[in-house]
């Protein structure tokens, strides 16, 4: 029968929630406290060096401290050549349209709309975003120079001054990360997958012994519950893994948030351990200690033999063995696809500068043209006015529009308390009650190293508080970076609050009114587009052109990663979602993310069939063991389509029982003459198959047996939402 899903209220009201999750969020965490000073010396030595020669716009090249990626070395090497190659190409663009319109007043007025507009289609459409932040950034920065009454050639000494400060702060960033991973090699991925693993592994190992769970342990677990793997899939981004690999370290990552979010509710779950249980827990301890030994050396994991019998006396132990020995299936099939396909498992990054529908999907132009208009607002206003120092209003649109309201809503909230935090306690404060008071760099680089550290901190903590620390930095660097002296007036840092308050309200006029998806109707689309995605990807391959089947696959697979990402993404922001929807939103939330997992780690396994079935179409397999392979594929696509269906309030078709067609399948491929000189060819799709067979029946009666209304009620907003771009 249906289950219908009530979610989790908080009860104890919005000050006590409040305060645990400032503690959960500042809590620390292994390296941490080392992330935080490489920060803060890297931003110190930027200020040192820019205040000993006078480098206008500090501001922005002491931010770049935390703009540059720190996941592994590699990714910090990258992350600078691609913040280098962005600030080089906004200095280019800036230059290029002032010698064209710059000394034309109403000229000026409609080339900072068309630099908007061009911002805002880069940060949609740009493939790698750190390119596009960093475009943007220093094209918002040095238009706010070009809008000053000054002779040409002060205006481009400005803009150079500015890009030099860029360079200094990435270059010291980088020098300070080649340092630092000269004396540590860990490889930060693979460390942050191994933590959480071991974490489990001990709590396992407190389970057996029927000991009381430490406290370290269960506070470190609701830690990482909280931080969740957003940067860990953020330095999956950034690497330089072949594309197999990437994939199944992606999959590796959903499991082990999974996991811990599984390891962090069972100690709240009452429990006892039988005996059969504590064989099961030892065995649990061993396969997750084969897991970390082998992915610390790289290679696929192996699976443990599992003792028989089920997990009596855990409510939640069964789900937790069950995603550990997804762990291993994810890699299934690898072996075999080095010998088959190379030219898909070895397929480079792509290089494309653009997305894939950037010139074709409406919605990037919808996107630009709305940031375009709340930024063309804020000029518009301060410029009538009078009032200069209202600048930083534009540069709060760029940094707050997101693709959609509930994220740029999210940053919104983080940037105004931040600024108030860094511009007025920070910032302000420092001016009335500090500066006044020491008359040395040394004092001055101790307070902007203990303002640093305190936004740092903050910083590094989730996608839920992170922005929170990066205002706190810019605010207070705006505030007492500008200049060379100390500021005798309490005007300027007046303005700057002011323009991020107007830039607030420019971007919630705009966005909000506009009528945006929220988050809850954006995440809840692309998990249905998920589905119907791996549906597409389990049909039957006709006979063909090898390599267009190939391309179609790879085509296809990007589109179901972009699927997952956006689910990812948009999950994050429901938590800054407000009105009577939010409890909604926050129960499909949970649903997700509990069943995210299982997708990834089924489009793996259809991946590595899919392969055999390439290689197969002409070397070994006949009509016949297509044909029943086929079949079963079909019938693995019926039951995505159903649950897309079922989501989307439809009703869900009758479809052939996945039994069937996989006995068929069995029986074709184990009785295959070519298949029998070797037969572990025929075992080992078997295998395969019914692993696919069984996740997919899992999931598959778990989604159409629970009742969410809201699914259906946001696919249809969505819809109208897409429609009206």
């Amino acid at each position: 029968m249906p289950t219908t899903i009530i979610p989790a209220t908080e009860s104890s009201g919005f000050f006590p929630w409040f305060r645990d999750f400032l503690k959960k969020e500042l809590s620390p965490f292994p390296g941490r406290a080392t992330t935080v000073a490489r920060m803060v010396l890297a931003a110190t030595i930027t200020m040192l060096i820019i205040m000993t020669f006078r480098i206008p716009g500090g501001a922005l090249g002491a931010m770049y401290a935390f703009f540059v990626s720190r996941d592994n070395m590699r990714a910090t090497l990258t992350s600078g050549l691609a913040i280098a190659v962005s600030y080089i190409a906004g200095a280019t663009f800036i230059l290029t349209g002032a010698s064209l319109f710059a000394d034309q007043q109403f000229a000026q007025f409609l080339w900072f709309s068309a630099s908007m507009f061009v911002v805002f289609f880069a940060l949609s459409t740009f493939a790698d975003y750190a390119v596009a932040t960093g475009f943007a950034a220093i094209v918002v920065n040095a238009m706010l120079l070009w809008q000053r009454q000054d002779f040409a050639h002060v205006q481009v000494d400005a803009t150079l001054w500015q890009l030099l400060a860029v360079a200094i702060g990435t270059s010291v960033t980088v020098a300070i990360e080649i340092v630092f991973h000269a004396f540590h090699k860990k490889d930060e991925l693979t460390e942050g997958i191994d933590g959480r693993l071991h974490l489990v592994q001990q709590l396992l190992e407190s389970y057996r012994r029927q000991a009381a769970v430490p406290d370290e342990i269960q506070r470190k677990l609701e830690q990482y519950t909280i931080v969740g793997v957003g940067a860990l899939r953020r330095g999956l981004a950034r690497s330089n893994y072949e594309r197999l690999y990437h994939d199944q370290t992606a999959a590796v990552i959903s499991l082990s948030g999974r996991l811990v979010d599984l390891s962090a509710a069972s100690i709240r779950v009452p429990h006892q351990a039988q005996e059969e249980d504590k064989v099961l827990l030892e065995n649990l301890e061993n396969q997750i200690a084969q897991i970390r030994t082998d992915l610390q050396a790289k290679q696929a994991p192996r699976m443990v033999p599992a003792p028989p019998g089920t997990p009596s006396g855990f409510p939640l132990l069964a789900e937790i063995q069950r995603t550990i020995l997804l762990i291993p299936e994810v890699f299934s099939g690898a072996k075999s696809i080095d010998r088959y396909i190379p030219s898909i498992k070895d397929e480079p990054r792509s290089s494309q500068f653009f997305v894939r529908d950037a010139f074709s999907n409406p919605l990037h132009i919808r996107y630009a043209v709305q940031g375009c208009l709340a930024a063309t607002l804020c000029y518009f206003t301060y410029f009538v006015l009078d009032w200069r120092g209202l600048g930083t209003s534009v540069v709060t649109c760029v940094f707050t529009a997101l693709s959609n309201a509930g994220t740029s809503r999210q940053k919104q909230v983080l940037r105004i308390t931040g600024a108030i935090a860094g511009g007025v306690l920070f910032g302000i404060g420092s001016q009335v009650f500090i500066l006044p008071n020491i008359d040395s760099i040394t004092a001055f680089s101790l307070l902007f190293a203990a303002v640093t550290g305190v936004a740092a901190w903050f910083a590094t903590s989730s996608q839920r508080l992170s922005y929170f620390g990066v205002q706190i930095a810019n605010a207070f660097y705006l505030v007492n970076l500008q200049e060379f002296s100390i500021q005798t007036s309490l005007v300027i840092a007046r303005d700057r609050v002011l323009g991020i308050l107007l830039g607030l309200i420019a971007m919630w006029l705009v966005f909000d009114g506009l009528g945006t998806a929220r988050a809850t109707d954006q995440m809840a689309e692309a998990f249905i587009n998920s589905l119907m995605s791996i549906a597409r990807l389990t049909i039957r391959l006709e006979q063909g052109n090898q390599q267009t089947i190939v391309q179609d696959l790879r085509a296809l697979r990007e589109e179901i990663n972009s699927h997952f990402q956006m689910v990812n993404s948009q999950s994050d922001a429901i938590l800054f979602e407000f009105g009577i929807r939010r409890k909604q939103g926050m129960a499909m939330r949970a649903l997700v993310r509990s069943w995210q997992p299982s997708l990834r780690v089924l489009v793996m396994m259809e991946a590595a069939l899919i392969q055999h079935r390439l290689l197969g179409s002409e070397h070994i397999f006949s009509q016949n063991v297509r044909g029943a392979w086929g079949r079963f594929d079909d019938a693995c696509a019926q039951r995505f389509l159903g649950m897309a269906n079922h989501l989307e309030g439809k009703d869900v078709s009758e479809a052939e029982p996945l039994s069937i067609s996989l006995k068929s399948m069995e029986r074709a491929l184990l009785t295959e003459h070519g298949v029998s000189d070797d037969r572990s060819i025929g075992l080992g799709i078997v295998d395969l198959a019914h692993e696919v067979a069984t996740l997919v029946d899992e999931l598959f009666s778990t989604i159409v047996n629970t009742r969410i209304p809201s699914f259906s009620h946001v696919r249809r907003v969505a819809n109208r939402a897409a429609s009206k771009s």
